[in-house]
């Protein structure tokens, strides 16, 4: 199943594509590239209500595609505007603050 132009937005991160917003098996949202694409890694098909959804297909207990889902690649993978970051630099860290302090009097 191929999405119309209603279905698609813009891409978050500026590159100029054309996104797929679907919903992850754990109710999170995932952009997807438009197109069908056999290297893909995500079964995306479009439920009653007329949502799109996707589960991953990597993974040990992952089953292949049903009938009704076709092969997808995450727009991660292709977005020119996305950089993974480094390791070791940015992202949240984790601090232990202390507990506070007791006076006694």
């Amino acid at each position: 199943m191929i999405p119309t132009q209603h279905d698609l937005d813009p891409c978050p991160a500026g590159c100029g594509a054309a996104v797929l917003w679907t919903t992850t098996e754990h109710g999170r949202p995932m952009a997807i590239d438009p197109t069908p694409d056999e290297r893909g890694n995500q079964a995306v098909y479009r439920d009653g209500p007329g949502r799109w959804r996707s589960r991953s297909l990597d993974g040990a207990d992952a089953r292949p595609p049903d009938p009704w889902e076709s092969t997808y690649r995450p727009h991660v993978a292709t977005c020119t505007n996305h950089q993974p970051p480094l390791p070791g630099i940015g992202g949240r860290r984790r601090t232990r603050h202390a507990p506070p302090r007791r006076v006694w009097r």
